[in-house]
């Protein structure tokens, strides 16, 4: 029995250390914080969306400061944007940076396979510069659609948090 303890202790260890545990836990604990902080849902959500459109915008590493700035402008929770903004991270970024140039050659016309062949041949910062306009027509579709989204599911599950979190209290109640 202490044996298989250890075993089971030994596990978690290693599974706490696996990058992609990492990920979950964080992605966990932050929609976590979001849930529970004290405003309305309607002022969060709009934090939270203005923080995953400075994320998702190229705004070269000033997200954060811009997020807590339009939040103030807007009148949205600054810490939610702050968190929202930790939607573009290393293992995020690929996905975003590929949507926007996808969406962007369809807009623009331009063949994707032509972008990615530049970028290929000219190295990524020269790649990028012929290719800037083509992202950034995308990169505007693609930060809209996820501020939208991003708005109404985290509108909708502080809602259904604050909801069930209510019959729970209105359940111990009852059973006192």
């Amino acid at each position: 029995m202490e044996n298989q303890n250890d075993s089971n202790a030994t596990r978690k260890t290693v599974d706490k250390k696996h990058p992609f545990v990492r990920l979950k836990r964080k992605a966990r604990l932050t929609y976590l914080k979001i849930l529970r902080i004290d405003d309305p849902p309607e002022r969060i959500a709009r934090g939270a969306a203005i923080g995953v459109a400075m994320g998702v915008l190229p705004t070269f590493g000033l997200g954060i400061i811009l997020s807590i700035a339009a939040a103030f402008i807007l009148r949205a929770n600054k810490a939610a944007s702050v968190l929202g903004s930790f939607i573009m991270n290393p293992i995020t970024s690929p996905f975003f940076w590929t949507a926007s140039l996808v969406t962007g050659s369809l807009l623009t016309g331009e063949d994707y396979s032509t972008i990615y062949a530049k970028i290929s041949k000219n190295g990524i910062m020269t790649g990028a510069l012929d290719t800037y306009m083509v992202f950034l027509a995308g990169n505007i579709i693609v930060t809209a659609a996820t501020t939208f989204a991003s708005y109404y599911l985290i509108k909708g599950a502080i809602i259904r948090h604050r909801r069930n979190k209510e019959k729970k209290r209105a359940r111990k109640l009852a059973g006192l």
